[in-house]
């Protein structure tokens, strides 16, 4: 669906005036919010991986040996997201940044 179209549809269908930047905030904060949920819930960075069927190179094919640098993504994912590199958690930075400042308590005690 192009952008403006979604844009279109999410305002029509909320009576909303929703921008562009406005629904990357908004994805922004519930996506971190689950986050904050799922490692109050328990789940840490242990828990973000692949299938094990994709963690085992294929033996043939155009990705024969293969295996993908799931650490070096995670790294990458953690520093766009602001999460912290070691817990997986969103920083108390960035929860303060997406007005999620009265659940830094909860997950960085």
């Amino acid at each position: 669906v192009p952008v403006d179209d979604l844009i279109n549809l999410v305002n029509y269908a909320t009576g909303m005036n929703y921008t562009l930047e406005e629904l990357m905030e908004v994805g922004g904060r519930s996506w971190n919010l689950k986050r904050v949920i799922n490692h109050k819930l328990g789940l840490t960075r242990q828990n973000d991986t692949l299938p094990e069927i994709f963690m085992k190179p294929f033996p043939d094919g155009g990705s024969a040996g293969y295996v993908p640098p799931l650490e070096d993504m995670l790294k990458a994912y953690y520093k766009v997201r602001g999460w912290d590199n070691e817990t997986g958690k969103p920083t108390p930075e960035k929860l303060h940044e997406l007005g999620l400042s009265e659940y830094v308590a909860d997950i960085w005690k």
